[in-house]
């Protein structure tokens, strides 16, 4: 066993020498795992290799010594615990002498993990990582303040801002310099592109510099932190606003950041990306002690910048060159905004729901102007962000405008008027002589440009907005104050998309052969919600849904179905569900329910509607098919079973046509009257009659027989009594 151990077969092969070790470097940290350092005999052999190439005179031996400690810290704490202090002797001081870019990099990872991964044993912490973790830091300092490389600088306010939250009293005295570094970054962000890519850290450093102030500072250094990044924000807001006038007519006076006004528009706006997402920075970051967040100014800056609107023409009086540049930036605004609701609606959770339906209305304004795809997806999240986080909207107006947008996102998936009417042209085109039709003229291959054409989603943002949609749509259903006729006209719309999506191939929906499978998931889980219904009542289009996820090995789906057909409630505590009639003909839907369709767009031609009565016998052609011989269908009653309601309505074996659903919403009493209205008028004997089955009828006539001597019997009048007769004195 111990000549096969793999530190020992690693030393003598891989470790011999230092040219040897650069060379199976990777090889070696990729084999090397925790099992290889418990309780082995090669540790000492092991940690003399790695001193020894750390001394080494070659900038290749000592980086690959710098990688193998860092690797024996990740995987052996003990090891890393006894062999630190002569690891950080040699890496500290390598920092402030003229090593190769590797090294240093390496030497950063090697002391950011030492000092991290012991944080839970107080006497390596009083030794080993109170004296060094100043130098470290003074070291590090020095590479952000002379001209250093991109990678290096971005690495060192990483580390810092990981090494301050876990030592925050040994940074306090570096917190000055420390603050004017990144304050020196945001303001060289703008104009270079190079400092552009150091905002990201900077903001994370930024955000956790309020720990160096203790347990009784460091709510007030987040809380003046927080407000300067507010005030700041809105200074770049109104530095990209100066061509639009206020609420008052009168333009905003801003100090220019350049001498060029269009210079200065993209300034501000970088200035303000940067603010937000610095105020992001600040909301995630945690605190020792609770803060007071401010609110109210936040929803302020996010409604003030959802509300800016692009315009038409120009002021005359106005730079028409910086009135391009600010208009330009308008989409940038906006997604700024969203970003900053979607982090108070992580952060904050049910304390914004004072302000979602405030912020909602904006959004809605702004979903139903004609925006391009792009800049509607930042709002469509920002809307399942907030009925995610937030309690459910009262108003049931904004709510309706909330579920028409997501509805208009998703029909894009059923067919169009154009092509039911072409389809219906070619069908009928059928019965045309032979003399006026004209032979088609196929081409070999000429179905693969025709397939081009006719994908739904060619883009990834056309998939994105339709998946938030439905996403969307999900959860506006389960809000009580949709109105009933938009609430079944989207219950229509998802049956209708559930069953038309079997019929697509992946390619025509998307080029991504994922975004079909995500779409059939959500659409799916909708469709089993809206069947499902609550938990006094089914939906009658559950049976219809079902039927199209039999052959799926969807778990989620079927789990809710199985919740559904077994409950976990005793039969006598859990009342027998009810069963909401769910009419597939446009002849039953109401007049708002026709309104919202037309007003979506969905009045596609389907040829001359059947009537209730119709419909009525197609719907229970299996029940006139069993009881052969008789003429009247029966009224349904209430007192019918869900399972035999739902399944006689709704025949599995039979799937309808996507383009011939109406699938309006009706109560069961409607249901009946309708029914009822069709059938001709019979009297009470015939119906009594007519309902027997043939074998029954003798006995059923015999017994109707008996029972009704018995009856005459019983109805005889009982014979007087003579009171004055006395059968003793005969």
């Amino acid at each position: 066993m111990d000549s096969t151990h793999p530190l020992k077969a690693l030393l003598n092969f891989h470790l011999a020498s230092d040219a040897s070790a650069v060379v199976h470097l990777p090889f070696v940290t990729g084999i090397i795992t925790a099992k290889h350092f418990l309780s082995s005999p090669h540790l000492a052999k092991w940690t003399s290799r790695i001193n020894s190439l750390l001394h080494s005179k070659d900038a290749g031996a000592r980086w690959a010594g710098l990688c193998l400690a860092h690797r024996t810290s990740i995987c052996s704490k003990l090891v890393m615990i006894e062999s630190a202090q002569s690891w950080l002797g040699v890496a500290i001081p390598l920092l402030s002498k003229k090593e190769p870019l590797p090294n240093l990099i390496a030497s950063i990872n090697l002391c950011r993990m030492v000092f991290r991964n012991a944080t839970d044993t107080p006497e390596f912490q009083r030794q080993v990582s109170t004296p060094n973790v100043l130098k470290f830091t003074t070291a590090l300092i020095v590479f952000l303040e002379k001209d250093s490389d991109l990678e290096l600088k971005k690495l060192v306010l990483k580390t810092l801002a990981r090494l301050i939250p876990l030592y925050p009293n040994i940074h306090r005295a570096s917190h000055a310099s420390l603050l004017s570094i990144v304050s020196r970054i945001f303001s060289q962000s703008a104009p270079n592109h190079i400092s552009q890519e150091l905002v990201e850290p900077a903001c994370l450093l930024y955000s956790v510099l309020h720990y160096t102030g203790g347990k009784v500072g460091a709510a007030n250094l987040w809380r003046k932190s927080l407000d300067d990044s507010i005030s700041s924000a809105w200074t770049a807001f109104m530095g990209v606003r100066t061509t639009f006038p206020d609420e008052n007519g009168r333009f905003p006076q801003v100090q220019l950041l350049h001498e060029e006004p269009a210079t200065s528009v993209t300034l501000n706006m970088e200035r303000l990306c940067m603010s937000i997402q610095v105020i992001g920075n600040l909301l995630q970051s945690p605190t020792q002690r609770p803060v007071q967040v401010p609110v109210g100014s936040l929803v302020n800056l996010a409604s003030k910048m959802l509300l800016v609107t692009v315009e038409d023409e120009a002021p005359s009086n106005i730079d028409p060159i910086v009135w391009a540049m600010e208009t330009a930036v308008i989409p940038r605004i906006w997604r700024a905004a969203c970003d900053l609701i979607k982090c108070l609606c992580e952060c904050i959770d049910r304390h914004l729901t004072t302000y979602s339906s405030r912020l909602l209305s904006y959004i809605a304004f702004r979903l139903e102007q004609k925006i391009s795809l792009f800049n509607q997806i930042p709002f469509l999240e920002t809307v399942h962000a907030l009925l995610t986080r937030c309690h459910p909207s009262h108003s049931p107006l904004l709510s309706s405008r909330l579920t028409r947008i997501a509805l208009s996102n998703l029909m894009v998936i059923l067919p169009s008027q154009t092509d039911v009417q072409n389809s219906m042209a070619q069908t009928g085109g059928t019965n045309k002589s032979k003399k006026g039709r004209k032979r088609a003229k196929n081409y070999e291959g000429d179905e693969l440009f025709k397939a081009s054409g006719d994908v739904i989603c060619p883009t990834t943002d056309d998939v994105k907005a339709v998946l938030i949609s439905c996403d969307v749509l999900r959860l506006l259903l389960q809000n009580a104050n949709v109105t009933p006729a938009l609430h079944s006209m989207a219950s229509r719309v998802i049956l209708a998309i559930s069953l038309e999506l079997p019929q697509m191939t992946p390619a025509a929906l998307s080029p991504d052969p994922h975004a079909y499978h995500a779409l059939v998931q959500k659409i799916r889980d909708t469709a089993v919600q809206l069947g499902s219904s609550t938990t006094s009542a089914m939906s009658q289009s559950l049976n219809l849904v079902l039927s199209t996820t039999s052959g799926t090995d969807d778990q989620g789906s079927l789990r809710k179905v199985d919740m559904l057909i077994h409950p976990r409630f005793p039969p006598l505590l859990r009342p027998l569900p009810k069963v909401d009639s769910f009419a597939l003909f446009r002849s039953e839907e109401s007049a708002e329910e026709a309104e919202e369709r037309q007003h979506l767009g969905l009045n596609v031609p389907l040829g001359q509607p059947k009537s209730v009565s119709a419909a009525i016998q197609d719907i229970h052609m299996d029940d006139s098919s069993k009881s052969a011989g008789l003429s009247i269908v029966p009224p349904l009653s209430t007192g019918l079973s869900i399972t035999s309601h739902v399944s006689t309505a709704f025949p599995v074996e039979r799937r309808p046509d996507v383009e011939a659903l109406s699938l309006s919403m009706t109560t069961t009493a409607e249901f009946q009257r309708n029914l009822t209205s069709s059938l001709p008028p019979v009297t009470p004997r015939e119906s009594a009659t007519s309902f027997t089955h043939p074998s029954q009828a003798s006995g059923l006539t015999e017994e109707t027989n008996a029972t009704t001597s018995e009856d005459l019997d019983l109805d005889e009048d009982m014979p007087s009594i003579n009171l004055e007769s006395d059968s003793d004195s005969e």
